[in-house]
């Protein structure tokens, strides 16, 4: 049986044409979409320049400290893949809570990994997954199991980020009285009074929770970017490579602007728009994530209804599908008969599309509830029958793109499921958190019974740059942009960043002295949109260069990307240090179950020369970097 809280709101050369167009032009995004998503930008962030803080010195005893290794628990996952891989050993070593003043506080611990390369090694690579708070201890190793030259060519380097993973934990608490006292509204989506009160009083009480300890005000990119150049010291490597993923692109384009002599080669892959604030980079996700839905997902699903049983068989249907089952999701929380919500399957699909294989389970997540308001359970949740009726309406050449016990673990309807397959399959939230500790909160035996959050994300976006201190602020655009975009428009409601007590941790990027990164983007990226992507690129043009994939709208591209053209531009570059002279323009390969890509009207003037059928791009993933990437796409609404 489906506990409430887990369905909650919630990281992929041929032929390129040497030219980039830029056109806000898209089927579902107005030409004044990436305009108004910065509307008011002076309203959210600071009106002064940001000053970069100093630069610390490493204190010796923190490079001379005893490490205790021991191979990693993931290890073995590892060489069942690549049996010739190195072995990864694993450890956590200490570092300053503030590494402006390390006397000043107790040190914290930073989980790492670390593998020697098998040839000629050309310096330390790293990576991170996402998030902020994506787990990246394995994700190195991940990446070398599907690309092993990784494995012959670098030293490799995993890290969870301060805060996060097996690193010291960043601690969110509040108390059961707190969370008991808390208003509930039947569906964010619904822009009432009641909606906004609830909004600001869980953005009270999430900023008054990362904010109780003293470590919260340092969980931040800045003292993540210390904690890398520490690591690369520690190992006494020269330079530092990398390869990030979402949120890792913003810690990496920090890292280069911070030690830009440091800097080896950097491949920044679904970026966020880093040189700019933190607000403005959330603040397109509803119009990238209904772009992404109304474009590729639906059109898919109507293309393939002989192999999906009821959601229509053009793009209309199935948003008119979508959005009446939706409708009957709310009825049923508003009548007391259920605890199913229709917020949830927005973030259900949100996070799904992330993938293009993930296309499978995002229908699936749809047909799921479609089965519940058919037939609602006495127990008010979604139960085995409702997955299994589901599994059933998707032919076998669907089906094998998932697997039913992937599916009985993201609703919780089986306790046979391996913790890293509910890990990899349930979506996490903030709402999810809410709702685990409200539960908490109800058995409490007094009042003030301290309740543990857990490490939430986006204290790193409040400690990053500064925030709008006016709640009426977000109010106001959430409502505009719930009418806007009706699919998840309202997602951002009032961040708890209005409320965070604390000074942003901020700097100004023009990575003055850095070599060239690499910036690969997809298209129609739900998460990271492409015309973010697309400016600080624009802001750092000498430093970095540009490869857009026409028609993709993958959440992570390099290693296994769907693109042949962007894969090899990626590996050149990683393994022999090449770039190409220009920005580029890649095309990339067919959703699942399709022999050719649809075009799609969006931010790249699709002049991409089209792919050999015979060089298409891989739509499978090993399923240990395919973890890791459904880790971050769950955890991406935290």
């Amino acid at each position: 049986m489906m506990k409430p809280h887990k369905l909650a709101v919630a990281l992929a050369v041929a032929l390129v044409v040497p030219q980039l167009a830029f056109s806000t032009a898209s089927a579902a995004v107005p030409k004044d979409a990436a305009k108004d998503a910065a509307k008011d930008a002076t309203a959210a962030a600071a009106k002064e320049v940001p000053k970069d803080p100093p630069v610390p010195s490493i204190p010796q005893r923190y490079l001379d400290q005893p490490i205790q290794w021991s191979v990693c628990s993931f290890d073995a996952a590892v060489k069942r893949l690549y049996p010739q891989a190195p072995t990864t050993n694993c450890a956590k070593v200490s570092v300053p809570m503030d590494w402006a003043h390390p006397d000043a506080h107790p040190d914290v611990k930073v989980a790492i990994s670390y593998s020697t390369a098998t040839g000629t090694s050309h310096g330390l690579m790293t990576s991170n997954p996402g998030g902020p708070g994506g787990a990246g201890l394995s994700l190195s190793a991940a990446l070398a199991a599907e690309k092993t030259q990784l494995f012959s060519d670098f030293d490799l380097l995993g890290f969870d980020p301060r805060g996060f993973g097996q690193s010291t934990p960043l601690q969110c608490i509040t108390t059961a009285e707190a969370l008991n006292a808390l208003p509930v509204t039947p569906d964010y989506k619904e822009r009432t009074k009641l909606t906004h009160q609830v909004e600001v009083a869980e953005a009270k009480l999430y900023a008054d929770a990362c904010s109780s300890t003293e470590f919260g005000q340092f969980v931040s990119s800045q003292q993540t970017v210390f904690d890398m150049d520490f690591l690369r010291a520690l190992f006494k490597a020269r330079q530092l490579n990398f390869i990030g993923y979402s949120y890792g692109t913003w810690l990496g384009g920090w890292y280069a602007d911070t030690y830009p002599s440091k800097v080896g080669r950097f491949v920044l892959d679904s970026n966020m728009d880093w040189t700019h604030t933190q607000w403005l980079n959330v603040n397109f996700d509803p119009f990238s994530g209904q772009r992404r839905r109304d474009t590729q997902l639906f059109p898919w699903i109507a293309r393939h209804a002989d192999q999906i049983t009821g959601l229509g068989s053009t793009p209309a249907q199935v948003t008119a599908k979508y959005n009446g089952i939706r409708a009957s999701l709310t009825t049923l929380v508003k009548s007391g008969e259920s605890s199913v919500r229709g917020d949830n399957l927005d973030g259900l699909i949100y996070s799904a599309i992330y993938g293009n294989t993930r296309f499978i389970r995002a229908t699936l997540d749809i047909l799921v509830h479609d089965e519940f308001t058919k037939a609602p359970s006495a127990s008010g949740q979604v139960e085995l029958a409702h997955v299994d009726r589901a599994w059933a309406r998707l032919a076998p050449a669907l089906q094998a793109y998932d697997t039913l016990a992937a599916l009985h673990a993201r609703y919780g309807v089986s306790a046979a499921a391996a913790p890293a397959t509910v890990a990899a399959a349930e979506v996490d939230s903030l709402k999810d958190v809410l709702a685990d500790a409200r539960t908490q909160a109800a058995r409490a035996d007094s009042a003030d019974q301290p309740v543990n959050l857990g490490a939430i994300g986006t204290t790193v976006r409040c400690n990053d740059t500064a925030w709008n201190s006016d709640p009426s602020f977000y109010l106001k655009e959430a409502d505009k942009m719930a009418k806007k975009y009706d699919f998840f428009g309202y997602m951002n409601g009032v961040p708890f960043c209005a409320f965070w007590k604390y000074a942003p941790q901020d700097r100004t990027l023009d990575l003055t002295g850095s070599p060239r990164i690499l910036m690969v983007q997809g298209e129609l990226d739900p998460a990271t949109a492409y015309e973010g992507s697309l400016r600080t690129h624009n802001d750092t043009k000498w430093y970095t260069r540009f490869v857009a994939i026409d028609d993709e709208g993958q959440h992570g591209q390099y290693v296994g990307s769907a693109s042949v053209c962007a894969e090899a531009i990626g590996d050149r570059f990683v393994f022999s240090g090449e770039l190409p002279a220009k920005d580029q323009v890649c095309g990339t390969s067919p959703l699942p179950e399709e022999g050719s890509v649809y075009p799609v009207l969006g931010p790249v003037d699709g002049k991409a020369v089209q792919l050999p059928k015979s060089k298409a791009g891989s739509t499978k993933v090993n399923p240990m970097l395919q973890q890791a990437l459904d880790e971050v796409a769950a955890s991406s609404l935290r």
